[in-house]
């Protein structure tokens, strides 16, 4: 994005998404929540929905915006961490790119912008759209500082113990594969007591609760893509859910809405 001329933009608060801004020229004077924030080369900016955001563009400034649908990004929180969420994620509103990770993720967001531009049809495949998503948001959240983490941090150690965190990258990793308490033992060379151990301690679930959180996820994540099947019984037994009354009460309370309600509205 660039104006050309020296403007000033106050969109307030922006309700359904959040803003990740990188400014590639010139600099901005940002007002967010009655706090100034300068960006330019070296700092880019995340808003959240509730922040009110004010904004003065130099007139060379240019600028990748990147924009995150609110529910999208909460609930792919959501499933990382292991957390739900009663409020709106709030993150550190400056970006360092001098900073090693944050630099990695503008370059990512770069190249998946220059990649749209160079071969705009890639993104009419859901895999391809979805794995570009998934690793803007993965990366987002683990690496720009935002209150999710900061309540976990304060909550648990700062790092799972080696045979929780392999179980977990597993799980994260092959969602789809029918993973047993003997599969997960295996990988991470650890009993089942033990593993149920270390989940109970470090997450306060079970290894098979965590699995099954994550495959309700990808439930939601298939419903609202309009590229999937138009059929909750075919998304829901693709994940491992045949017990349709029970996933619909389950996924009614985490979701507030039931999975034929989501159908319908992405598929509207």
């Amino acid at each position: 994005m660039s104006y050309g001329a020296q403007v000033s933009v106050a969109p307030g608060s922006l309700g359904d998404f959040y803003l990740v801004q990188l400014p590639l020229a010139g600099s901005d004077l940002q007002c967010v929540g009655g706090r100034e924030l300068y960006s330019n080369h070296r700092y880019g900016s995340v808003h959240a929905p509730h922040e009110a955001l004010e904004m003065n563009w130099s007139h060379d400034c240019r600028k990748l915006v990147v924009r995150f649908d609110r529910e999208a990004l909460e609930q792919h929180a959501a499933s990382m961490f292991g957390r739900s969420l009663y409020k709106p994620l709030g993150f550190h509103p400056t970006m360092s790119l001098d900073h090693p990770a944050c630099a990695a993720w503008s370059s990512s967001a770069q190249h998946i912008f220059a990649e749209m531009q160079r071969s705009p049809q890639l993104f009419d495949l859901p895999l391809i759209r979805t794995q570009f998503e998934q690793t803007l948001m993965t990366t987002l959240l683990s690496w720009q500082p935002h209150s999710l983490r900061c309540e976990l941090e304060q909550t648990m150690p700062r790092l799972l113990p080696r045979h929780v965190k392999v179980a977990v990258d597993y799980m994260q990793a092959y969602p789809e594969q029918p993973i047993t308490i003997e599969t997960l033992a295996a990988v991470s060379a650890v009993s089942g007591r033990t593993l149920f151990a270390g989940f109970e301690k470090f997450l306060g679930l079970s290894p098979m609760r965590y699995l099954r959180d994550i495959r309700l996820e990808r439930v939601r994540q298939d419903l609202l893509d309009p590229g999937q099947p138009h059929s909750v019984t075919e998304i829901a037994t693709r994940w491992g859910f045949f017990q349709l009354g029970r996933l619909a009460a389950e996924y009614r309370r985490r979701y507030s809405e039931t999975p034929r309600e989501t159908l319908v509205r992405s598929r509207g």
